[in-house]
């Protein structure tokens, strides 16, 4: 549980990864959801920050990368988990790593 609103979680975390220079390709505040551009070759992060108690966050990263590339299909339809070990886990530990650190943490 992170010690600030869903907004606010999501609002530091796209200032963390501007700050590393991982693009963001979509940000909404209202709905405390952001996605990363592409990084480390295929590899994205999705973030989402669900409303728990008032002023705390339950926050959600996937990391997904794309093995191959079909034009017969969507790209999010090629998408698979990211996994252990790889830029886009790795990113993903780091950033939710960076959110407690910077905005504190509850455990329950």
């Amino acid at each position: 549980m992170i010690n600030a609103p869903p907004a606010d979680v999501t609002r530091a975390a796209q200032a963390l990864l501007t700050a590393d220079t991982i693009g963001v390709h979509f940000v909404s505040l209202q709905d405390a959801y952001l996605e990363t551009e592409q990084f480390a070759g295929t590899h994205r992060l999705r973030l989402w920050a669900d409303p728990d108690v008032p002023g705390k966050a339950r926050v959600t990263i996937e990391a997904v990368y794309r093995p191959s590339a079909d034009p017969s299909r969507t790209p999010r339809d090629l998408e698979r988990a990211a996994p252990p070990g790889s830029a886009g886990q790795l990113r993903a530990e780091q950033l939710l790593a960076a959110l407690k650190d910077k905005l504190g943490v509850t455990t329950y």
